[in-house]
């Protein structure tokens, strides 16, 4: 799969507009979207090896998931960093950035973009990020909907969101690589593909 340099350029650049957004983001909130953006791809990739993907693939999934939030920039900065559980409102319209996301790709890359193999891959990856095994996610989607890429993704995504403390966090809640693998398996059972589940937890602990 190739990645080439405008596909990279235009990624880079929208990640540096993330960290502007970022900025403008209350003093003190420790979740920054574009770092957090760059671990799960580090951590997508890193998985990727563990399962013997090629070396061009496991760069591929790198650069598609990077920007797999940047759908964040089109919604009000306010509306992630509130010291209340998010309204059912408020969490619908956070949701939307997935879908938000998909449509900046498309703006710079045409309706048609998904005739490009890595902008597919992308934009797979950017739409399901947040979809679960067992129907439990954004779109409602399901086992026999979600690519093992996409799998992956949801994972790493969920590790690393879960790990980061949060104003809505209760104060003893575990955020160490352990505890949140334990939510994951307990809590959260059913929404991981257990055998991607079983070799990422085999690299994080």
């Amino acid at each position: 799969m190739i990645v080439t340099n405008a596909h990279k350029d235009f990624i880079l650049g929208q990640m540096q507009k993330l960290a502007i957004y970022d900025s403008k983001r209350p003093s003190g909130h420790v979740y920054e979207f574009h770092l957090h953006s760059e671990r799960v791809a580090q951590s997508v990739k890193n998985l990727a090896m563990q399962m013997h993907y090629n070396s061009d693939m496991c760069e591929a999934l790198y650069w598609a998931t990077l920007p797999h939030d940047i759908g964040k920039m089109a919604l009000p900065v306010a509306i992630w960093d509130t010291p209340h559980q998010p309204t059912d409102a408020e969490r619908q319209r956070r949701r939307s950035h997935t879908l938000l996301g998909v449509e900046i790709i498309r703006d710079e890359f045409g309706a048609d973009c998904t005739n490009d193999p890595f902008l597919k891959l992308l934009i797979d990856i950017m739409a399901n990020h947040h979809e679960a095994m067992d129907g439990s996610g954004y779109g409602g989607k399901t086992a026999p909907d979600l690519s093992q890429e996409v799998r992956m993704a949801c994972i790493c995504d969920a590790f690393d969101g879960w790990s980061v403390k949060r104003a809505h966090f209760a104060d003893d809640r575990d955020l160490s690589p352990a505890g949140v693998i334990n939510r994951m398996e307990t809590e959260k059972k059913g929404q991981f593909d257990t055998l991607l589940f079983s070799q990422f937890k085999d690299i994080t602990l």
